[in-house]
């Protein structure tokens, strides 16, 4: 599996997750405006409450009085750009500002802490043996003599006691779950008289601890069947339609031949990335070693107990990221559900490399070499349930032409987002893209009644440089979002359509030949030809017989 964002992207993501707190996915104003104060202390700069406030307003976009990714994301990058930051220089002071909030963050104490908190979370796992997301009391005292071994002297051996269960259970229903355990760990930390670090520490070798004695003398979970789709070409949809005819636990047999069981696999426990996974996977279901695949599994119960288990998508392209390690733990439990569920089968690139957007200093200057005629791709055309024809290869244009491949931004109204991706060879034909966000009007109708904002498209720009061939394709994904659209619509599997589509490859030929179009003009390929109306071609109606 390939990475889905760039390193702009990996690196806002991590500035985000600084400044989350509560790790609710949503920045409140309190969260935004703590850590902007802190780091503006901490440089020795006075901090106004009334500049912070109209830039977390500014940020705001929808009004809700807190900034989800997207927002934030927008926010900063224009930050940037108005400074007239280089890439390389927002790379930088990215990471910097991220150190600086995980810094502050642990100078707020142990609740804040990013490392502890996750810690806690893998800890709270191991406890957990029977994998229904909550702690029992059998399953607290029978880790209690481990946990009171490794935190003598260090923290208060009171922590996992009988009294501590008593009091950590708020709701008085017998059991713990994920925020009732935070919560009593935060009140017992910082009741305690130990630096945020020493505290790690010992957190963290209470976790080796409990992970070497829960896998002790075990090295695979159980068998766990393995589904496939079941369409030989699974159609690519947007999260709004994608969902509608998939099971629930209301109808659990709703599209039910959607996916195929293709027998178990054992998964050994020292796999530590989803390539492991995947390379197992692949092996199993007989599929060519240079296929990317996305991989969920159905995992423990929610906090509440209440609803379908959530549906996971498999993460972590090294050792220590993303969620393997958790998930192969979570397999072995007794009341794990014993799924897998593999979709998005594409082809690797052998050749092609994932390009990074044109960045603030290089766009003016290959917009300044755009010269001839425009000639766009729109994703809805390509990709929607069958989609259309590729143009034929070599698609020929000339030196100064425009290549578009116009692609989704979000869905729903923004609840969804996408991320697209464009893998090319020959960067000195053709240029890397260049981002172009395009709003899209209402359409106008008689007495239309009023309704969401159009989403915002955005446009993938190449610029063709000089003579010469170039190819290249457009991944456009919401594989990230598959988990927010099951939870929401209470989906008991991953939609059986791909959330992963690819526009291309298609082969690009440049040259010097007198132009097919006038400087601007845009062509957008239905299909069929260049036609000056965006959207698939009209078929023809059949006769009467």
């Amino acid at each position: 599996m390939e990475s889905a964002e760039d390193e702009i992207d990996l690196g806002m993501q991590e500035l985000f997750r600084a400044y989350d707190l509560d790790e609710s996915g949503e920045l409140s104003r309190e969260e935004f405006l703590s850590i902007e104060m802190r780091l503006h202390y901490e440089e020795g700069q006075v901090f106004r409450h009334d500049s912070g406030y109209a830039k977390m307003t500014l940020a705001d976009q929808d009004g809700s009085g807190c900034l989800d990714y997207e927002e934030f994301r927008s926010r900063t990058l224009t930050s940037f750009q108005e400074m007239g930051m280089s890439r390389q220089e927002v790379l930088e002071h990215m990471r910097d500002q991220t150190k600086k909030a995980l810094l502050e963050r642990a100078k707020m104490g142990p609740r804040y802490h990013a490392g502890i908190r996750q810690v806690l979370r893998n800890i709270f796992a191991l406890f957990d043996a029977s994998g229904d997301g909550l702690l029992s009391p059998e399953e607290w005292i029978s880790a209690q003599k481990t946990v009171a071994a490794e935190v003598t002297d260090d923290l208060d051996e009171g922590w996992v006691d009988e009294g501590a269960f008593q009091a950590a259970d708020s709701n008085g229903d017998g059991v713990l779950d994920m925020n009732e355990f935070l919560e009593a760990s935060f009140s017992m930390f910082e009741g305690v008289k130990k630096r945020t670090d020493a505290i790690l520490l010992t957190l963290q070798r209470v976790e080796k601890v409990l992970h070497q004695q829960k896998m002790g003398g075990r090295k695979e979970t159980s068998p766990v069947m393995v589904y496939l789709q079941s369409a030989e070409k699974p159609e690519f949809q947007p999260p709004s339609m994608a969902w509608q005819d998939e099971p629930t636990e209301e109808d659990l047999t709703k599209n039910s031949q959607a996916w195929q069981e293709c027998g178990e696999v054992a998964l050994p426990l020292n796999m530590a990335t989803a390539e492991d996974v995947a390379a197992l996977l692949r092996l199993h279901l007989k599929m060519p070693p240079d296929m990317w695949i996305s991989i969920f599994f159905v995992g423990p119960a929610r906090d509440a107990g209440e609803g379908p288990r959530p549906i996971t998508l498999l993460r972590g392209e090294r050792p220590g990221e993303g969620n393997t390690t958790a998930m192969l733990q979570y397999l072995s439990k007794p009341n794990a559900e014993l799924k897998l569920y593999v979709k998005n089968a594409r082809k690797r690139p052998s050749r092609l490399t994932r390009q990074p957007r044109a960045f603030l200093e290089e766009r003016e200057a290959l917009f300044a070499q755009r010269t001839g005629g425009c000639w766009g791709l729109d994703w809805e055309t390509q990709l929607v349930g069958d989609g259309e024809k590729l143009p034929p290869r070599p698609m020929m244009i000339n030196v100064g032409d425009t290549l578009i491949v116009e692609v989704p931004q979000t869905d729903e109204g923004g609840e969804y987002r996408y991320v697209a991706n464009a893998f090319m060879d020959k960067v000195d034909v053709l240029s890397k893209p260049v981002n172009e966000v395009i709003e899209v009007k209402k359409a106008k109708k008689k007495k239309a009644k009023a309704g969401p904002e159009p989403d915002p498209l955005l446009q993938l720009t190449f610029v063709a440089l000089k003579e010469g061939k170039c190819v290249l394709f457009v991944d456009v994904s919401w594989e990230d979002q598959e988990e927010k659209l099951c939870l929401a619509h209470g989906l008991t599997s991953p939609v059986a359509e791909n959330t992963i589509a690819r526009i291309g490859p298609i082969e690009v030929e440049v040259s010097k030949s007198a132009p097919k179009a006038d400087k601007g003009t845009l062509q957008w390929w239905n299909g069929e030809k260049w036609s000056n109306k965006k959207g698939p071609a009209k078929k023809k109606k059949k006769g009467k017989k």
